[in-house]
């Protein structure tokens, strides 16, 4: 039963999300410089790999997950390829999804696991969190019924782990093995504007010195959370809310502080100025199509910002990659004066979604249908269902 409405919502879903334009309308921001982006690896939409999730080693070991297949992959600095691990379900692909990979690290680097997340909505039998050590996965007991989106680590062995559906945040002890909700906060929490019956909320996460940077989708905003000293959650305050973010999720924080943003619903990478502007550094024209995670590079690869465009399968010419770009100087935390920058403005509270311009390459003959939105929206309203069922299942 469960596997037939799914089909029918996703059906439905290619039928009905016309509405839901790539564009807001607005005048886009003029970029400073130009910003080349650096093809990794792409990926072969016939085989359903859309890749999600992204994280590095001090090495600069690339790890990543494909979506639908379950796998968690990895690319060596000598260029070498491999799949590390594979999540066991019994479901048809597309049943069940990877959301986000972390990796955890011993004092002397040596000792490297990486941990990834799974929604199985076939049978529920593989849902939770797994960790993976010398190629060998399990899963970590206590999180059968995680639903996880996003994830990320701390420098204390801390895992995060998002659950878009309830707006929640799971924290698990690396050593301790100790699983506990963190913070379940109405700041994170999805309003079910995309309309299908689900509200996402809290995507991704990053650790940004003593707090959380985080990511809430439909509700086009980044929300900070402080780490207290006792490992609790602080109090969360908005960091920005802007009708350009809606469906925003990937996230990352450079060395120098600099924060970058996706929203896949707008194919558009922002830079984020300390004072909420936003400032664009690549989109569609770029070849940005949907990007849902974002992660900066590690030891010989730290200056590269790697971009997972996740694209999709029943597009014309679907073009799922992995990217990576070296971020232009004199962008925020202070923003370049030669840029034009879009300054914060909050939507108001139950608007219709922006209408679609029907213009620019993020744009198809669908009717306008925009590329990047029905894609990621099938596979984040795939991964919505599919958590529908498994509350259910609880």
């Amino acid at each position: 039963m469960f596997r037939k409405t799914l089909i029918a919502i996703l059906a439905a879903l290619v039928v009905s999300v016309g509405y839901a334009g790539s564009g807001t309308g607005e005048a886009r921001t003029v970029r400073s410089t130009t910003v080349n982006l650096e093809l990794v690896k792409a990926f072969d939409p016939a085989k359903s790999e859309f890749p999600k999730g992204i994280a590095f080693d001090s090495e600069g070991t690339l790890y990543y997950g494909m979506q639908f297949l379950g796998e968690v992959r990895k690319i060596s600095t000598d260029g070498t390829e491999a799949t590390i691990a594979t999540v066991p379900y019994s479901g048809p692909i597309g049943s069940g999804l990877l959301g986000a990979v972390a990796v955890v690290e011993g004092e002397s680097g040596s000792d490297v696991t990486i941990y990834t997340v799974f929604v199985d909505g076939d049978s529920g039998q593989s849902t939770g969190v797994y960790r993976i050590d010398d190629g060998s996965l399990s899963r970590v007991p206590g999180t059968e019924a995680i639903q996880g989106n996003g994830m990320t680590a701390d420098g204390d062995g801390n895992i995060f782990v998002a659950e878009s559906f309830t707006g929640s945040i799971w924290r698990i002890g690396h050593d301790s093995g100790v699983v506990e909700l963190w913070l379940q906060h109405e700041l994170l929490e999805g309003d079910g504007s995309l309309g299908f019956g689900v509200s996402l909320g809290v995507g991704d996460m990053v650790v940004d010195s003593q707090s959380l940077l985080v990511t809430v989708e439909e509700g086009s905003r980044v929300v900070r959370i402080p780490i207290n000293a006792d490992g609790s959650a602080g109090d969360a305050s908005v960091v920005v809310e802007d009708s350009r973010l809606y469906m925003t999720e990937g996230i990352a924080v450079a060395d120098d502080g600099s924060t970058y943003v996706s929203s896949w619903f707008n194919s558009t990478l922002y830079a984020l100025g300390d004072d909420g502007t936003l400032s664009i550094i690549a989109g569609a024209e770029d070849g940005l199509l949907g990007p849902v995670t974002l992660s900066f590079g590690q030891g010989p690869l730290a200056r590269y910002l790697y971009v997972v465009n996740q694209s999709g399968f029943i597009f014309d010419n679907p073009q799922p990659a992995l990217y990576r770009l070296v971020p232009p100087s004199g962008l925020p935390p202070v923003a370049s004066p030669t840029s034009e920058v879009v300054p914060a403005a909050s939507p108001t509270a139950g608007a219709p979604l922006p209408p679609n311009t029907g213009s620019g390459p993020s744009a198809n003959s669908n009717g306008g249908l925009p590329v990047s939105g029905l894609l990621v929206g099938l596979m984040v309203v795939a991964g919505a269902v599919i958590g529908a069922a498994m509350v259910r299942r609880r």
